[in-house]
């Protein structure tokens, strides 16, 4: 009779035991990774969802968020250093975005952390990366403009800034991973910095700005940075790229410079093999949006500036990259999709030799000119 009524009270408690309690625990949502003097240093960004939940304008007294530092001769011992540091349980299942300094793609060390991170049960492939010179700690306690949350930031949410401007393409760990063990072996990382653009009735207000490229290898680390003009070439060969802008110089109207908005991309790359060497051809159709407005003459004139340039820009992009010995454009996967045996015959650990020689064409199109108004003579 007394097992009998035991039993129900054990009904009532079973399956609970081993909950956690979501006040009880810390949410990561950034992630800072640098390496010096041989160990592993990590700045861990928590925040505090009950200030920002349901709201895209947190409480403006309230902190949302702080950054933790630990350091370790491994990345698994700084996070276990960095454990006793804390009051409660740690929860990985919310990290949004990791900051790669530039030392440690420097010294080689990007993939074995991820490597490290995907260890991790709670953690999640569509976390975004990049990669800054900037210091850690001040990038990672950095808060949207206008009070925003701080999980609508640039970095923690870069799709919808991306949608308006898609100079920089923002990359996943996932993707990262993939580029990274697929011919070349190489993968292109946003390159970040810390940007006093902005200011509030107290003084600057820091924003995170996309200063350009990082591009990795598997084996090699960081092997340079894509900056200013030199990037601009990139977006042209991304068929993702929603939006950006060219600019031409036009002497032949009022102002001097022209600049006209690209509101879509569709890039193709060919492969061209001879008997003793592979050059690729590059083929951009673009739809461009003017305000323009051009008697029929200037209109065609505008229209070759416009491919003049971005096939300008797609060479600098290049031969920038050549300085460094990438393959920005990922000649040699094209090759390895299209023509496995060519590929064999001249990949070397993955890549294939390039010159400036390599790209044998660039043919740009203006598949159609959007708001284009033309006046008669």
């Amino acid at each position: 009779m007394k097992k009998l009524l035991l039993l129900p009270l054990l009904l009532l408690v079973a399956g609970c035991w081993d909950t956690n309690q979501p006040e009880r625990m810390y949410y990561l949502l950034g992630l800072g990774i640098d390496y010096k003097d041989g160990q592993y240093e990590i700045y861990s960004q928590v925040v505090a969802f009950t200030n920002i939940a349901k709201s895209e304008q947190p409480n403006p007294e309230a902190t949302q968020a702080e950054v933790g530092i630990a350091k370790g001769k491994t990345f698994d011992e700084a996070f276990f250093n960095l454990y006793q540091t804390m009051d409660e349980r740690f929860f990985l299942g919310h990290l949004n975005y990791v900051l790669f300094s530039e030392n440690i793609a420097k010294e080689g060390k990007v993939e074995p952390v991820i490597n490290s991170l995907i260890r991790y049960r709670e953690w999640r492939y569509t976390t975004w990366a990049y990669i800054t010179d900037s210091p850690l700690k001040e990038a990672l306690l950095i808060t949207p403009i206008i009070n925003k949350s701080i999980t609508l930031s640039k970095v923690s949410d870069p799709l919808s800034s991306f949608i308006q401007s898609s100079r920089v393409r923002p990359i996943q760990l996932r993707e990262l991973m993939i580029h990274l063990n697929e011919p070349s072996h190489e993968a292109k990382i946003p390159f970040i910095e810390i940007s006093e653009n902005w200011s509030k009735e107290d003084g600057p207000d820091p924003v995170y700005s996309f200063k350009g490229i990082s591009i990795i290898g598997k084996n090699s680390g960081l092997k340079g940075n894509l900056l200013g003009d030199d990037l601009k070439g990139v977006q042209w060969l991304e068929n993702e790229t929603d939006r950006s802008d060219i600019t031409v110089k036009t002497e032949e109207f009022e102002e001097l410079y022209t600049t006209t908005t690209v509101d879509e991309v569709r890039s193709k790359i060919t492969p061209v093999v001879s008997e003793n060497n592979v050059q690729f051809d590059l083929q951009v159709q673009l739809v461009v949006q003017t305000n323009e407005i051009l008697n029929e003459n200037k209109m065609d004139l505008l229209k070759n500036k416009i491919k003049q340039q971005v096939k300008k820009e797609i060479e600098q992009t290049y031969k920038a990259s050549l300085e460094f010995d990438a393959d920005i454009y990922r000649l040699a996967e094209v090759l390895y999709r299209k023509d496995l045996k060519t590929w064999k015959k001249y990949e070397q650990d993955g890549n294939i030799p390039l010159d400036e020689s390599t790209i044998r064409k660039v043919d740009v199109e203006l598949v159609k000119v959007k708001g284009e108004r033309i006046i008669s003579h």
